[in-house]
């Protein structure tokens, strides 16, 4: 019987073989793999050439975080540490089956954890401090030593931020934080915290008052923007804020509001579409709540360029008129791929204007050109219709021809058109452009508006403007 067990496995093995002038090509012998560690990118393949499916046989398994491919690879990030046997199965297009068994060994993490310099905190004030940086794991937990204390009024979570609103001063306050993981020894590091004294705020009014030094100031995108509201009103204690946007969509990607430390914060990677307005409302038990509103912005980084584009500017404000719809704000932004950036200003069937703020390093002349379009047919525009003012004087340009390609925004097309020489001062300039009433219009609008792609200022250097490219965000 053992006799026959041996031969039939043999011709198995046989059948699993593609012969080739060397020999056979299938090689499908157990083995032990390279060895790993937890929570380290692992790669390893069982593979014995030829054209196999491979899977696990039934009840073995792999280290938790890795997977057996169907052609032999054996990857992911192991979370368990040991040595694991395991049994796989090779599978030929006539469903014949090989087995062996393999070896594992994945070594357990080793966390680091080195403890960084702290800013200072301040009473009164809210503070948000990531420390969380130990390495070693894709998931770390944090928590507080056993016997080890934060300065009152700061909480530390799971994800290692230390957080809260401090109320006591106190010189360098030392605390030990543990990191643990899965699969791993835990580690620890060791922190000092100054709590200076911050503003004093006075409670004895008996009712509350909105501080009128306080304001929202203006951010840039990829700049750090923290507000802490904490002092922004006084008069009564246990003053608490609730946040209500009036305007736009809110804060603009990576900015956020923490109701717990009445804290705005984060690094916007995104401008506003406009600017923000918010209604912040101090209230404390027992006394009449104030509200008054804010408004600030989000703006982008200068960029050096001498082609504007006009999805970029600012449409604050802005109604235009479609067919069937007045569209305001970014609305007025509609998408097509003949135009310069993807986008273009559009709905400009009513008396409207809008600028550009250009900034030129130096007084000099530039060729202002227009990649304009139509949707309401060919039309000679001059003056009367299309306005152009540059720092406050008009142009007087000759008309120039815009005629209708496309037939809706899919296909809309532009042309670029010179339309003359501008000065430029030193500094900042401001270009507007202003559609007017004209009985030139037809149907339920009231004006010839074009299709405004971009604009550009030829032959010329050193200019540069703050895009608004928030405008286009998600569109």
């Amino acid at each position: 019987m053992k006799r026959l067990t041996a031969i039939l496995s043999f011709l198995l093995v046989i059948c699993l073989c593609v012969a080739t002038a060397a020999g056979c090509a299938v090689n499908f012998e157990g083995r032990t793999l390279k060895g790993g560690r937890v929570g380290e990118y692992y790669s390893d393949t069982i593979a014995g050439g030829g054209d196999l499916i491979y899977n696990l046989e039934e009840n073995s398994h792999l280290p938790y975080g890795l997977t057996l491919m169907a052609d032999g690879a054996v990857r992911g990030y192991p979370m368990e540490a040991g040595e694991f046997t395991f049994t796989a199965e090779a599978i030929d297009a006539d469903n014949n089956v090989i087995t062996a068994d393999f070896v594992l060994d994945i070594e357990g993490a080793k966390l680091s954890y080195v403890a960084s310099a702290l800013p200072d905190a301040k009473t009164n004030e809210a503070y948000s401090q990531d420390i969380g940086t130990a390495t070693g794991m894709l998931t770390i937990t944090y928590s507080l030593k056993e016997g080890s204390a934060l300065p009152a009024g700061l909480t530390l979570s799971e994800e290692g931020v230390l957080s809260g609103i401090p109320t006591q001063a106190i010189e360098n306050a030392s605390f030990t934080v543990v990191a643990s993981a899965q699969g791993c020894d835990p580690v620890e590091a060791t922190f000092t915290l100054t709590v200076e004294q911050g503003k004093i705020i006075d409670e004895t009014l008996g009712y509350i008052v909105f501080d009128e030094a306080f304001t929202m100031p203006d951010g840039l995108v990829g700049e750090p923007y923290s507000v802490n509201l904490l002092g922004a009103a006084y008069g009564v204690p246990g003053i608490q804020y609730s946040v209500r946007y009036l305007n736009g969509s809110g804060l603009p990607e990576g900015v956020s509001y923490n109701a717990e430390l009445f804290l705005f914060s984060g690094t916007p990677v995104n401008s506003a579409n406009s600017e923000i307005t918010v209604r912040i409302t101090a209230s404390a038990e027992g006394y009449e709540s104030v509200s008054k509103n804010f408004t600030f912005d989000i703006v982008d980084r200068v960029v050096e360029t001498n082609r504007f584009e006009g999805e970029y500017v600012n449409l604050t404000g802005k109604k235009g008129a479609g067919y069937s719809s007045a569209p305001g704000g970014t609305d007025l932004i509609q998408k097509t791929a003949a135009a310069s950036g993807g986008f273009f200003l559009g709905y400009l069937n009513c008396a409207i204007d809008f600028e550009f703020v250009v900034t030129a390093e130096q007084a000099t002349s530039a060729t202002l050109v227009l990649n304009l379009g139509s949707e309401v047919g060919n039309f000679t525009y001059d003056s009367q219709m299309f306005s152009i003012t540059v720092n406050g004087e008009e142009l007087d340009y000759t008309p120039f021809d815009v005629k209708q390609i496309g037939a809706d925004t899919s296909d809309f097309g532009f042309t670029r058109i010179e339309v003359g020489t501008i000065d430029l001062r030193a500094g900042e300039n401001v270009i507007e452009f202003a559609i007017h009433d004209s009985d030139k219009a037809t149907g339920t609008f009231n004006a010839v508006g074009c299709l405004f792609d971009y604009m550009e200022l030829a032959d010329c250097t050193g200019l540069s403007w703050r895009p608004r490219v928030g405008n286009v965000s998600g569109k």
